[in-house]
């Protein structure tokens, strides 16, 4: 599963491509196995980020945070007032396994949801996209620790609703699928890694 310097660098452009919106963004993402399988690239160079938003403090009146996904849930899991117990990196392990295992979950369900016939494109713009929002997250957890609570719950709210409308467009642009499906698949993705949370 080598990668080269080019193709991370399409990566990391559709990414934030992705992150504003832009269609353009899937044009850079080749939908064949090989750019499937390279996307996952993109959880490796996500480490640092989660290093940074676990090592940061947490923002005034807001709980620890619990293991979240890299996409949507990783606001949920700071904010959330729940704790596993398993330390920064227990719970950066814990946020890996919940990224990469989603795909299979998706996978599992694909009948019921139609998603088989999107699913390599989907998963390459997930990763990118998520990879994105790591450090997105890194400079909103960072502004939201230098702010007065009320500012700080704000910016995080603001921060939680932003990555659920971009892992909306990306799973609707990706999948073709109706709002009704896409919504359910966000909303998996961002309970998905609750869940694991609560197994371990």
């Amino acid at each position: 599963m080598s990668a080269g310097g080019g193709y991370l660098i399409r990566g990391l452009i559709a990414g934030a491509r992705l992150a504003c919106f832009d269609r353009r963004a899937m044009a850079l993402l080749p939908g064949d196995v090989t750019g499937f399988w390279r996307s996952f690239w993109a959880l490796p160079l996500a480490l640092p980020g989660y290093l940074l938003l676990y090592s940061l403090p947490n923002p005034a009146g807001i709980e620890d945070p619990v293991p979240g996904d890299a996409a949507t849930a990783d606001v949920i899991a700071t904010v959330a007032s729940t704790s596993d117990g398993l330390g920064v990196y227990g719970d950066i392990l814990l946020d890996m396994i919940a990224w990469a295992s989603f795909p299979l979950l998706l996978l599992i369900m694909a009948r019921r949801t139609g998603v088989a016939r999107g699913f390599v494109t989907y998963v390459p713009a997930r990763n990118w996209l998520s990879l994105v929002q790591v450090y997105l997250m890194v400079g909103v957890i960072a502004l939201a620790a230098a702010s007065p609570p009320a500012l700080a719950g704000l910016v995080t709210t603001l921060a939680l609703a932003a990555l659920i409308a971009m892992e909306w467009f990306m799973t609707r642009l990706t999948l073709g699928l109706s709002s009704a499906v896409v919504t359910l698949i966000v909303l998996l993705s961002i309970f998905w890694p609750i869940v694991l949370a609560r197994l371990v």
